[in-house]
């Protein structure tokens, strides 16, 4: 891309609300609230590895993840904390591998695929609020996350995890817990930089050399997992994870199981050029990616959704009424009579989305927002911070699920709201997603009221994904 009439980089602003970037370390709830204050397009902070830009406008992300999309790729320091997880799976992978994974997956996550699920959406909602007495207090968080990880299982493995969703609870928050701590290590920054710096430098090396220099590169994706007890916790994790992953792909190799999910569709396609298999790890990969990705940010937003209803009467109210004029079970059919429990859902992923910041790399000389960012530079985006900018968001501390009429969304900019990205790396499951939250939300409240033990909630906590500190506990008051 010509960057001839840009500003040089040299001359970006530098983000004043936000000293250095030891404070997304450190303080980084109190470091994503300052950025939702700036009215910068873009800026640069001093980074722990170097320096660091933050785009702060819708414009600025659209560009990023749209317009300019090619000359990006995902964060070498993501991709690094999340790699003894998720591999090379889709959320991760780059290159020709993302793009043929991608092309795999996508049919079974278009809308009228994905229309079958909705059934058995509900039927988990309704299995996990059976197992609940009258009056009893319950960590809505984990409830949200034992749904949540039932419908992943049974709509795209066709597995139950009920009887497992503890153990498997607890591995995955050992992971993530561990991913975002070494998002923000230093080693692992430093890490990332070196590699940055080995691909820079075959861009001035004979052929030989840069291939050598790029197969170095490509082996520094995986992080340097030092002793210690938090390593040894995480590798314990990952191994109960793996050994649930091999039992499935065992049992469908054996052909038990559905034979229409995505697990059966991963173990039976074929390249189209070579007519290849995907390995098993290849599979592992990215069952876990989808795993993970298919129950977090629902379970998450589920669980905000609740808090705030019980903060706010008049959204609880709309809501529970809009359900229980419901008739039998939630199906598919339903999904036009859910519109207010959609832009409950939505609401909660505004003010707490799930992946709160992540980055990307330029892999190429490119123009933003009138500055030209060298190839190398890390670009940060903060969902959390630009989905509670008051220039869009009037108030925006306030839940106000009316934000989300089709009116108001179709006047917002581009880039103002992007809890599942946008662009080329858009979250394939978004879909999905936006068909679990009304149908669960519907299903509990149809089933119980809940009433918040603090009345004030939960903070969240900014780890690798934005949970509930603590938990969010509520008693469920059931109905006849």
């Amino acid at each position: 891309m010509s960057t001839e009439q840009t500003k040089p980089y040299s001359s970006l602003p530098v983000l004043t609300q936000l000293p250095n970037a030891r404070v997304f370390r450190d303080e980084r709830l109190k470091a994503l609230d300052a950025l939702a204050s700036v009215r910068d397009e873009i800026g640069k902070i001093e980074g722990l590895a170097g320096q660091v830009v933050f785009v702060t406008s819708p414009e600025a992300v659209h560009e990023v993840l749209v317009s300019q999309a090619r000359c990006f790729e995902k964060s070498p320091v993501l991709r690094m904390a999340l790699h003894p997880l998720a591999g090379e799976g889709l959320f991760t992978s780059e290159g020709a591998l993302w793009k043929r994974q991608r092309k795999l997956m996508s049919p079974i996550f278009q809308p009228n695929q994905i229309k079958q699920f909705a059934s058995q959406m509900a039927d988990c909602a309704q299995r996990a609020a059976d197992t609940w007495s009258h009056n009893q207090m319950l960590d809505i968080a984990h409830e949200t996350t034992r749904i949540a990880m039932a419908v992943a299982g049974k709509t795209l493995f066709d597995i139950d995890t009920f009887s497992e969703s503890d153990e498997l609870e607890h591995a995955l928050t050992v992971a993530l817990t561990w991913s975002g701590a070494q998002a923000a290590a230093l080693p692992l920054l430093l890490q990332a930089r070196l590699r940055t710096r080995l691909l820079l430098a075959a861009d001035h090396v004979p052929a030989f050399f840069a291939d050598k220099l790029h197969e170095a590169a490509q082996a520094m994706i995986k992080p340097l997992m030092i002793p210690g007890e938090s390593t040894r916790e995480v590798k314990r994790a990952l191994e109960v994870l793996d050994r649930r992953v091999e039992r499935m792909i065992e049992e469908r190799r054996r052909g038990s199981g559905s034979q229409n999910d995505l697990l059966s569709r991963l173990l039976s396609a074929r390249d189209e050029d070579d007519g290849g298999t995907m390995t098993d790890k290849q599979v592992r990969d990215e069952v876990l990616t989808l795993f993970v990705a298919g129950h977090e940010t629902t379970a998450t937003g589920l669980a905000w959704a609740i808090m705030e209803m019980c903060k706010n009467p008049d959204v609880y109210t709309k809501a529970k009424e809009e359900a229980l004029a419901l008739g039998g079970p939630i199906t598919y059919d339903d999904l036009p009579r859910l519109t207010y429990n959609l832009r409950v859902f939505k609401e909660s992923l505004r003010l707490y989305p799930p992946v709160f910041m992540f980055g990307r790399q330029a892999v190429a000389d490119v123009a933003i927002s009138g500055y030209t960012l060298p190839k190398g530079t890390i670009v940060m985006l903060c969902p959390y911070a630009i989905q509670r900018h008051p220039d869009f968001y009037p108030d925006p501390e306030r839940f106000d699920p009316d934000r989300f009429l089709p009116e108001l969304e179709a006047a917002r900019p581009r880039g103002a709201y992007f809890p599942f990205s946008l662009g080329p790396r858009t979250c394939i499951g978004n879909h999905f997603a936006l068909m679990e939250g009304p149908i669960v939300l519907a299903t509990l409240l149809r089933h119980a009221d809940f009433e918040l033990v603090n009345p004030r909630g939960t903070e969240p906590d900014p780890g690798a994904t934005l949970r509930p500190k603590g938990g969010i506990f509520a008693r469920a008051k059931l109905r006849n």
